[in-house]
C-alpha cells in the first residue's frame, strides 16, 4: 500500500471507466498526495544537503 502506483491505478480506475466524481475517489487522491508529500520532502532535504556540502 506504500506504492503510489496502487492508489493511481484505483483513481484512474474509478473516473475513467465509471465516472466517478471525488466523493468516491478522495481516498486514493488523499493518499497519493501523502506519498507525494513524503518523497517531495525526502528529496528536497536530500538536495539541500548535497547543495550544502558543494559550497
Amino acid at each position: 500500500l506504500a506504492s503510489p502506483t496502487t492508489h493511481f491505478v484505483e483513481l484512474a480506475q474509478a473516473i475513467l471507466y465509471r465516472g466517478a466524481g471525488i466523493g468516491v475517489v478522495w481516498k486514493p487522491f488523499l493518499a497519493l498526495a501523502l506519498i507525494g508529500s513524503a518523497l517531495f520532502a525526502l528529496a528536497l532535504t536530500r538536495f539541500r544537503r548535497t547543495i550544502s556540502q558543494m559550497a
